[in-house]
């Protein structure tokens, strides 16, 4: 027998369907023409739904922009990804950035991204969401390579994060480089050398 529990736990088929219908519109968008295109009647628009079905899905335009950005694969590590191995985890989090700046089109949505967030709520709310959840997986990963000994025990970790995500950003938008595993590998060889305890 049904009970109405097990109704309410049911996922209507159609409301999936429309769900997916709008972050695939979304994510379109979100390529093409950069976060400004994320507003709740374009992303209604192009999925061929109502305004109102995106907003009972994603009521802020923050909430649209963060099924956006996951729907494109740009979640957030947890810690959960971490393996324990400094050296590789280190690469693997850095390499998620420098994967993205070595596509075209990711890295003018990064670039587009970073502009925005000055001067748009939703698309800093964003910004921020993202950075607290990359600072807590960094923090965690610089304070195991702190007890493997591997990492000066005073290292500030707002500072690492800025000379290693800098560094590939400096790369790409100012010096115009090969984003490459050798770019890669350099910047984490100069940080491990510079941060090693001494």
């Amino acid at each position: 027998m049904t009970t109405p529990t097990d109704i309410d736990d049911d996922i209507d088929p159609r409301v999936e369907r429309s769900r997916a219908a709008v972050v695939a519109a979304s994510a379109a968008l979100l390529l093409d023409e950069g976060p400004d295109a994320i507003t709740h009647g374009r992303v209604a628009a192009a999925a061929g739904v109502s305004r109102t079905t995106v907003y009972k899905h994603y009521p802020e335009r923050s909430d649209l922009l963060h099924a956006t950005l996951s729907e494109i694969g740009k979640d957030t590590p947890s810690t959960d990804a971490l393996s324990g191995d400094f050296g590789p985890d280190l690469r693997f989090l850095l390499g998620m950035l420098a994967g993205d700046l070595a596509d075209e089109g990711r890295a003018r949505l990064i670039s587009t991204m970073m502009a925005r967030a000055q001067h748009d709520v939703a698309v800093a709310t964003v910004r921020d969401d993202r950075f607290r959840d990359f600072r807590h997986a960094f923090g965690v990963l610089l304070q195991r390579g702190i007890d493997d000994g591997l990492v000066r025990t005073d290292i500030d970790v707002d500072r690492a994060m800025a000379a290693l995500a800098g560094s590939l950003l400096f790369a790409k938008f100012m010096a115009n480089l090969p984003v490459d595993d050798e770019l890669l590998d350099g910047i984490i060889d100069d940080f491990r050398s510079t941060n090693a305890p001494r």
